[in-house]
């Protein structure tokens, strides 16, 4: 779990049977120049390539580090770092299955000004690094300049849990994706033609040159991703004692929706990670799967959303459980995690000991370090927690 300030980005590898590895998200873009680069630089020497690069979903925080990547990285077939076999990534290529038109000059400037702003920088003091409009770059951009293999192709199929890459067998490894729905995607991509039609386009909408650019930076964009969601009910703001019941409330985010989230098994070992993804949506793909079973038990799981009280309910922690849980934010921002979330995992009962990582040290974590839990099951906070964790 690398240092990705508010965002996330992971690197599993697999020893045995086979070396497999597998790049989950990027954080922004001084966490690869900073972090990600010398691991994969490693890597390569060692004889190893990354079999798999998931970016959960268009969001600078997850992203950017990913558009560094491949751009460092160059043309796939004379990678400067790297091999990479495939990319799971949904754009608005993907989402329209590869569909395009042609676009007049007015339509081309709205295009243009739509994808003006760029990707947000992680911090006011950071712009060298960070992916703008100016470059040009998005991440769809920068998989076909390099031409990666890209959703098995050239990214014209979608990765969704119904339909398109559902289930993905590597030499070592078998990934299986529980989200996004391919009902979520639509109504990413409802969204996105609304929005542009607001802004004056008029044309057929269709998957050709800038219309990831502009589908990417829109989704990027904050001040436009709150105009993509509905306002979720109100709910007094937490307290230091709130248990996360009487807080909890859904996310309405549909770019967080459109989260891949995946079940890897590598290694002997079964991994949970959740991006950004709704609850309610895991819930509904897990919950059938315990057949009378009390809970479904993973070897390690990434929390939604960096800990947030908006993606991880008491109905999805009632059905999912793990000895190691990741929690990948500093806190910024939005404040993640919540302690709500902390406090409602730790305080199931167990009779085993479970590990919080979390990649910063927070106020929620440090108030975790302090807290007593209610069933007494044991757990351990582990702050800073951005070298490998070790499953044997």
């Amino acid at each position: 779990m690398y240092p990705a300030k508010n965002g996330d980005a992971f690197l599993v590898l697999a020893t045995s049977p086979t070396n497999t590895a597998i790049l989950i998200d990027g954080g922004y873009g001084e966490t690869f120049h900073t972090y990600i680069r010398g691991d994969l630089q490693a890597l390569a020497a060692n004889g190893n390539k990354l079999d798999l690069v998931i970016a959960s979903h268009i969001d600078a925080d997850h992203v950017v580090g990913l558009i560094e990547f491949f751009k460092f990285n160059g043309n796939s077939s004379t990678p400067s770092l790297i091999a990479v076999d495939s990319v799971w990534h949904n754009s608005m290529r993907s989402i329209s299955e590869g569909s395009f038109t042609n676009v007049g000059r007015e339509d081309l400037s709205i295009l243009k000004a739509a994808a003006s702003r760029g990707y947000p920088a992680s911090s006011r003091s950071e712009t060298v690094r960070e992916i703008s409009a100016g470059q040009g770059s998005t991440l769809g951009a920068a998989l076909l300049a390099g031409n990666y293999h890209w959703n098995d192709g050239e990214g014209k199929t979608s990765v969704s849990s119904d339909a398109g890459l559902g289930v993905r067998r590597l030499a070592g490894a078998n990934i299986e994706v529980l989200g996004p729905t391919k009902a979520r995607l639509a109504e990413l991509e409802i969204w996105w033609k609304a929005e542009l039609r607001r802004l004056g386009y008029a044309a057929s909408i269709g998957a050709g040159e800038f219309f990831d650019d502009a589908f990417e930076f829109m989704c990027a964009n904050s001040d436009l991703r709150k105009k993509m969601a509905s306002s979720p009910r109100e709910i007094s703001a937490p307290t230091a004692l709130a248990t996360l019941p009487q807080v909890y409330s859904p996310d309405t985010s549909i770019t967080n929706a459109s989260s891949i989230s995946v079940v890897i098994a590598v290694g002997g070992k079964s991994l949970l990670f959740l991006g950004d993804s709704l609850a309610e949506d895991l819930v509904e793909k897990l919950g059938p799967r315990l057949h009378g079973q009390s809970t479904l038990w993973f070897d390690a799981i990434k929390i939604s959303h960096h800990g947030s009280l908006h993606n991880t309910s008491p109905g999805l922690l009632k059905i999912i459980d793990s000895d190691t849980f990741f929690i990948s934010s500093n806190g910024d921002r939005h404040g993640h995690p919540d302690f709500a979330v902390l406090r409602e995992i730790v305080d199931r009962p167990a009779k085993f000991k479970r590990t919080l990582h979390f990649s910063y040290s927070t106020p929620a974590s440090r108030q975790l370090k302090n807290y007593c839990c209610a069933s007494g099951a044991e757990f351990a906070v582990n702050e800073g927690a951005t070298d490998w964790v070790i499953f044997s």
